[in-house]
């Protein structure tokens, strides 16, 4: 099969990941694939079949110029419509695999054009479909499902100038039942607001995210540490986050938690991600190490086989792919019971506080290293439930058998 994927960019986050994986995969099991995204800002360096669309500086300020300088209400991107579509034409695409179309990569009547060329398949890594602009509704209670007529919430991400979620709304109601769209969602909790959603009734089909666990693997702890020059023999708390100042990451709790252990001297923060000033303000009372962007996935197994907890204080997730990169390295979790949390971090794997708060955060934290054995039975039961339940060859099994049956 000649398979394209679609994402907003190449490197970034979990969708990003899932999206190269898939690429990547489809490829080891024979098929032709390729990749387009919108933009690569940190100029990687990308794999055969990766094609950016606007890559120049030039470029981007023509994409701003041609969404109403990133308006986020485009119904159509002509640029990026016809870019795909020839590229459709001349590759003889079988199937087009959609991840992220926001951020003024696609419009909404765009998609409806392409799943009328081509059997489309789009998983859902956010809310952007269901919603009238917002990747995620925060602050919103459940009026999205209602159909987002007055937002409240015209901040959150990808931001609206002006409201008119509303309209967009409509319009993606009619546009993403127009053609036959497949869609899939990497959660149980997803899946569950997608049928509270306008997407109600379409197909749609869940299948985890997912890791190849004999490259994610438990590394010895002391030596790992030694070659990072880490000489601590206290706790080793790990925290990640490509951008740690998004609200949704949670990390004004996990710095309210902090600030609430009583022996801060026996604790070692490991921070991974872009540089954040608040975090830097820790030094002055917490150890804190910091790593900066990992680029490799040799990188993040190291991160987090040096820590003996990852602590996800995310208030809003998806599917939280950290969760099990962590676990598949045999690193626990301390989370909030929040969206798909319950679901990934099962009690045998990790901790999960009593709520959304910095005082429940930093009470599983202690409860965390109150018990060394618990804590080591706990890294050596999360590698297994990895293995389980998430493992890449399924995950690839099942999307090579739905782009075959359509």
């Amino acid at each position: 099969m000649n398979i394209l994927y679609l994402n907003t960019t190449w490197q970034c986050g979990g969708a990003e990941k899932v999206a190269a994986q898939l690429l990547l995969g489809m490829r080891n099991r024979g098929h032709q694939t390729w990749q387009i995204v919108s933009y690569d800002t940190k100029h990687s360096r990308l794999p055969e079949g990766v094609h950016v669309i606007y890559r120049s500086r030039f470029m981007r300020i023509f994409n701003r110029l041609i969404t109403g300088n990133h308006g986020n209400k485009s119904l159509h991107i002509w640029y990026s419509r016809r870019y795909i579509r020839s590229f459709i034409k001349r590759h003889r695409i079988d199937v087009v695999h959609l991840h992220n179309a926001h951020d003024n990569f696609l419009g909404i009547r765009d998609l409806a054009d392409l799943a009328a060329l081509c059997p489309v398949v789009w998983t859902l890594h956010d809310f952007w479909a269901m919603t009238g602009h917002c990747t995620y509704p925060q602050g919103c209670d459940d009026r999205w499902q209602e159909g987002c007529r007055a937002c409240e919430c015209l901040d959150n991400y990808p931001a609206l100038q002006k409201d008119v979620a509303g309209q967009l709304f409509q319009e993606k109601q009619k546009a993403f039942r127009e053609q036959k769209i497949l869609f899939t969602v990497p959660s149980e909790w997803m899946q569950r607001q997608f049928e509270a959603s306008h997407l109600q009734g379409l197909p749609c089909v869940r299948i985890y995210n997912s890791l190849d666990t004999k490259r994610w693997q438990p590394l010895d702890r002391q030596e790992v540490r030694v070659r990072h020059r880490i000489d601590f023999q206290g706790n080793i708390i790990g925290f990640i986050a490509a951008d740690p100042g998004k609200k949704l990451k949670g990390m004004d709790y996990l710095l309210k938690a902090l600030d609430r252990i009583p022996d801060p001297e026996h604790y070692l923060l490991l921070v991974a991600g872009q540089e954040n000033e608040e975090l830097k303000k820790l030094n002055a009372k917490f150890k804190v190490r910091h790593f900066g962007y990992l680029h490799t996935q040799k990188e993040l197994n190291e991160f987090y086989a040096l820590a003996d907890l990852l602590v996800n204080p995310s208030v809003y997730e998806t599917f939280g792919l950290t969760n099990i990169e962590a676990m598949a390295c045999g690193t626990p979790v301390a989370a909030f019971p929040v969206c798909t949390m319950p679901e990934i971090v099962q009690e045998s794997c990790g901790w999960l506080a009593k709520e959304v708060s910095a005082e429940a955060l930093a009470e599983v934290i202690r409860e965390a290293f109150a018990d060394p054995r618990t804590l080591r039975g706990k890294g050596r039961a999360c590698r297994a439930w990895v293995e389980k339940t998430f493992s890449e060859e399924e995950m690839l099994g099942r999307f090579e058998e739905m782009y075959g049956r359509l």
